[in-house]
């Protein structure tokens, strides 16, 4: 009895979200989940445009955390506890977390070693330091 099976049939078989493990220019990867695939230039162009508004917002975030940080009172006289459960404490706390989150997906993106999401992040990253990467004394 033959066992093998031919490559096309494995291909047929795996199924599975396609990745590739160096830098490339096709437009075949699986970003982020596996139901996001780009099959195409047009849904690489989309997915470029999407991932570069996310390094968009990304900037926004930590520019909004260095908003409140410089917004809030100097107070020594605040308790460690007192500060610690304000409500601007919690709300940096939850843009923080919200910006680890975009920051490690725009990590994974990078990682597709798709040089044009690459690209995008990169673009996307620089776009959001020009707007709000500015120190603004």
């Amino acid at each position: 009895m033959n066992h093998h099976i031919s490559n096309d049939m494995d291909m047929d078989m795996n199924k599975g979200p396609f990745m590739w493990m160096w830098f490339h220019t096709k437009p075949q990867d699986t970003v982020l989940f596996s139901t996001w695939n780009i099959t195409s230039a047009g849904t690489m162009v989309w997915a470029c445009i999407l991932v570069a508004i996310a390094g968009v917002v990304l900037e926004l975030i930590k520019f909004t955390r260095r908003l409140i940080q410089k917004r809030q009172p100097a107070s020594k006289k605040a308790s460690y506890l007192s500060r610690l459960f304000s409500t601007m404490h919690f709300v940096q706390t939850f843009l923080f977390f919200v910006q680890l989150g975009f920051s490690y997906c725009l990590m994974l993106i990078f990682m597709t070693f798709s040089i044009w999401l690459g690209l995008a992040v990169v673009f996307g990253l620089a776009i959001g330091f020009l707007i709000f990467g500015g120190k603004s004394e």
